[in-house]
């Protein structure tokens, strides 16, 4: 009905009353008491979106990541004969027309999707082997919006892995003498969460793993050391998981890769953190950010947190041998620090190092440091950490902090 329609004149154009019926069949009342018109009363709401569907491949299995409008109610499911893997979302549709997607997994050969009956889309993943799925729904953060992840972990991986598995060294006992010294390497974010990002579109993720690579390197050619990764290429691995990297591999010493960003385009250099005592010293505001920006990690490269108990990292374990650990990691980043100095180009945004409840240096038994490179905010910084040349340099001065703690500590040994 049209609003003119309710002007009700005589023929000397005075207004008449309007009947009550014809108002309330051109006006409508929402539950907040808003008067609207009839149409818009009408108005169905715009469905659920699907925007966007990824994956990524990792060691062990294949991550799938829809992005949504709003949480969505889902249904997971397998079928044999062939090996198929089948999600249904409800209420939401795609935003784009591909029901068949080119992807390019050692499991998965083949994704399309379809509506089976209305009101639901289904997503259905052909493989190549048996998988063991899960899938759970993120809610929205940052400026990421809700996501429904799948993951299809691999029954070969998870046979190995049972097959591998030997029961850690408890905490505190003495480290076997195996006649070299073992370093973690830990390329910091990875997959869905890129970290800091820069003007250029530089992402700390992919620096951080080029300069990781370049260090185990340069750490596997030297006699008597040995280097692993915490990741191999561009997947997530949860912080918990990446603690339990380093204690799977017995690890001497822990550096885990990163690239800063601030609000402020000037700050700029590079930092060293080791791990703090239940937050003493405390932080101050910019160290905080950063504090709470890595910790807060799992929410953006797709962790369901209410799976994740581990004393470990849900809390720092206060004994002796942590204690240790921690004025290691202070002698190891200082090491790292003089180093870095000499990096042609470079600036230490803090001369000493640092301190901050890292989630991921909480291996208690492990001297572990946290190395911010550069502020990807910083233009020229991100324009100097784009080049091979530059992150080779700020590899070798970390081969060499790391390699002159190492020696030291054999010589008190």
């Amino acid at each position: 009905m049209d609003f003119d329609q309710l002007d009700n004149f005589d023929p000397q154009g005075h207004m008449q009353p309007i009947s009550r019926r014809l108002l309330l069949g051109a006006m409508a009342m929402t539950a907040s008491g808003l008067i609207v018109p009839a149409r818009m009363a009408e108005a169905k709401p715009r469905p659920n979106r699907i925007t966007d569907i990824r994956m990524w491949t990792a060691p062990d299995h294949s991550r799938i990541v829809f992005d949504l409008e709003k949480p969505v109610k889902h249904t997971l499911f397998r079928l044999k004969n062939p090996d198929r893997v089948v999600l249904d979302i409800r209420n939401a549709k795609l935003a784009h027309g591909n029901s068949v997607l080119r992807i390019s997994d050692p499991v998965v050969k083949a994704f399309r999707t379809g509506i089976p009956k209305a009101g639901v889309t289904r997503a259905v993943f052909e493989l190549n082997q048996s998988v063991r799925p899960r899938s759970f729904v993120l809610p929205a953060s940052g400026n990421k919006g809700p996501r429904l992840v799948v993951d299809l972990f691999r029954k070969e991986s998870l046979d190995v892995a049972v097959a591998r598995q030997t029961p850690e060294r408890p905490i505190g006992s003495k480290k076997p003498n195996r006649g070299k010294s073992v370093v973690v390497i830990d390329p910091g974010h990875g997959g869905e969460d890129p970290g800091a990002v820069g003007k250029q579109g530089t992402r700390e993720k992919d620096v951080a793993l080029s300069v990781s690579r370049r260090l185990a390197d340069l750490i596997n050619g030297q006699k008597g050391m040995e280097a692993h990764l915490t990741r191999t290429g561009d997947y997530y691995v949860s912080l918990k998981n990446r603690v339990s990297i380093a204690r799977s591999h017995d690890a001497d010493l822990f550096i885990s890769l990163h690239a800063d960003a601030f609000r402020l385009r000037s700050a700029r250099g590079m930092s060293v953190y080791a791990l703090s005592e239940k937050g003493k010293p405390s932080p101050d505001r910019a160290i905080r950010y950063l504090e709470e920006r890595e910790n807060d990690a799992d929410l953006i490269g797709g962790v369901s947190l209410d799976k994740v108990v581990d004393r470990e990292v849900a809390g720092i374990l206060m004994d002796l041998s942590q204690r240790d650990s921690i004025n290691r990691g202070l002698s190891l980043g200082q090491n790292l620090l003089s180093s870095l100095k000499q990096v042609p180009g470079g600036k230490l945004h803090y001369k000493n190092v640092k301190q901050a409840g890292f989630a991921v240096l909480k291996a208690p038994d492990i001297p572990s440091v946290l190395v911010e490179m550069a502020f990807l905010s910083n233009p020229r910084e991100e324009w100097m950490l784009r080049k091979r040349s530059y992150q080779h340099a700020i590899a070798s001065q970390l081969f060499k902090g790391a390699n002159r703690f190492v020696e030291s500590s054999r010589y008190l040994a």
